[in-house]
C-alpha cells in the first residue's frame, strides 16, 4: 500500500488594509488508501484510472482524522481529482439525500453527524472507478446562542428558540440555540441574560423565549456569529445582579445608550436590550434603573436625574459621542437646571456622559 499524504491549499483574499479577510478554506486531497473501495478497469492496459475527492468550504480541517468539520448547517463543495478520461460522476453524500450527477456539487449538511462521501467516475471509452471517504464530513452541533433552523441542530439540552413567527421579532431571521436558564447555567461560553426579545407577539403567536435567554458571551461584535452584535444585558434572575455582554441579531434591540422611540414617537421598552426606554433626547435612550444593589455596566454610570429616577447613563468615549441624537451631548454632571441636570452616584463623576443638552 502506498504512503499516505495530504495536501492543503488555501486561498487568501487580501483586503484594502493588507490583512487577510475571512473566507480562507481548506482543500484536501487524499490518495487511495485502505479506507477506499476501488474498481479500476484501467485503460489500454497502460495505467489504472485514479479518482479522489476534493472538498472546499470547511470552517476547520482535521488532518489527523482527514475530516472537514463545522457547525450545522454546513455547506461544502466537492470536486473530483483524478484521470482526465473520467467525464461523468455520481456523488453520494451519506446523509440520505438524493445522489448528485454534477461534476462539482455544492451540498449542505443540515444535521450534526459524521458522513461518508462516495464518488463514482466513468468515461465513454474507459472503465469506472469509485472513491469512498469515510467520515470525511463531520457536522458539529450548534452551540448556545448561535443561529439554528431546527431543534436537531442544537447541542444537548438546547432547542432552537426564536424562529421566525414565534414572536421574537423580525430581526430573528433564524432561531438561536438556547434553553431555559432559571438555574443561571447556560454552558461554556454562554450566560443567562434577562432579555425578553421583540415586541409583544401577535394574537396566537407565543414568544417561546420567555423573559430570559441563554446567549453566547462576547466582548466585541467580532466574537459573535455573522449578523449578530455584542450588547449589554442584565444577568438572569438566578444570578448575582449585574451585567453580561451577549450576542443578539442585528436590529433585535438597541444597546444601552441606543434610541428607542417607535415610529409613532412613543417610548418603547421592547426596543431596548436593557428593558427600559427613558425620555431623554429626541429619540429616547435605552437605559436601566440602578442603585447600590444593581450597578450599571462598565460602559456607564448610575446617575440621579432631575426627575429623581436613578438610571444608567452611557459614558462618552471615542466610539460614543452621542452624535446620533441632536438633543444629546457629552457633558459633566450638573445641578438640576430646566430639567436637564444629573448627578453621578455610582461611577466617575469627572467623566462625561451622554445626557440632554
Amino acid at each position: 500500500m502506498g504512503r499516505r499524504f495530504q495536501l492543503s491549499f488555501c486561498t487568501v483574499i487580501v483586503g484594502m488594509t493588507g490583512g487577510p479577510l475571512p473566507g480562507c478554506h481548506q482543500r484536501v486531497f487524499v490518495p487511495v488508501g485502505a479506507d477506499a473501495a476501488v474498481d479500476a478497469n484501467g485503460h489500454d492496459g497502460l495505467a489504472p484510472l485514479t479518482l479522489d475527492i476534493a472538498v472546499t468550504g470547511c470552517p476547520t480541517f482535521d488532518p489527523g482524522a482527514v475530516a472537514c468539520e463545522g457547525p450545522a448547517p454546513l455547506a461544502v463543495s466537492f470536486s473530483p481529482v483524478g484521470s482526465a478520461e473520467l467525464t461523468d460522476f455520481r456523488w453520494t453524500f451519506g446523509d440520505g439525500t438524493p445522489d448528485s450527477f454534477d461534476r462539482a456539487p455544492l451540498h449542505t449538511y443540515t444535521l450534526p453527524g459524521s458522513y461518508d462521501v462516495n464518488v463514482t467516475g466513468k468515461g465513454s471509452t474507459v472503465g469506472t472507478v469509485m472513491q469512498l471517504r469515510r467520515s470525511l464530513i463531520v457536522v458539529q452541533p450548534v452551540a448556545t446562542g448561535a443561529p439554528c433552523d431546527v431543534d436537531a441542530q442544537c447541542g444537548d439540552g438546547l432547542r432552537c428558540v426564536c424562529q421566525p413567527g414565534t414572536g421574537c421579532g423580525a430581526a430573528f431571521l433564524r432561531g438561536i440555540c438556547s434553553t431555559a436558564c432559571a438555574t443561571g447555567f447556560c454552558g461554556a461560553g454562554a450566560a443567562c441574560a434577562a432579555y425578553a426579545p421583540g415586541a409583544p407577539p401577535d394574537a396566537g403567536a407565543a414568544n417561546d423565549a420567555g423573559s430570559t435567554l441563554c446567549l453566547a458571551t462576547c466582548q466585541t461584535d467580532a466574537d459573535c456569529s455573522a449578523g449578530f452584535v455584542c450588547e449589554n444585558l442584565r444577568t438572569g434572575p438566578a444570578a448575582t445582579p449585574g451585567w453580561v455582554r451577549g450576542c443578539l441579531p442585528l436590529g433585535a434591540a438597541s444597546d444601552l445608550g441606543g434610541s428607542c422611540r417607535n415610529a409613532s414617537g412613543v417610548l418603547d421598552n421592547a426596543r431596548c436590550a436593557t428593558g427600559l426606554c427613558a425620555d431623554l433626547g429626541t429619540f429616547g435612550v435605552c437605559t436601566a434603573p440602578c442603585d447600590d444593589a444593581h450597578p450599571c455596566p462598565a460602559s456607564a454610570a448610575c446617575a440621579q436625574m432631575s426627575s429623581g429616577q436613578p438610571i444608567c447613563l452611557r459614558a462618552c468615549s471615542a466610539t460614543n459621542s452621542c452624535a446620533g441624537d441632536p438633543s444629546l451631548t457629552c457633558r459633566l454632571e450638573s445641578p438640576a437646571d430646566a430639567g436637564t441636570g444629573f448627578r453621578i452616584v455610582g461611577g466617575d463623576a469627572a467623566g462625561t456622559y451622554c445626557a440632554s443638552r
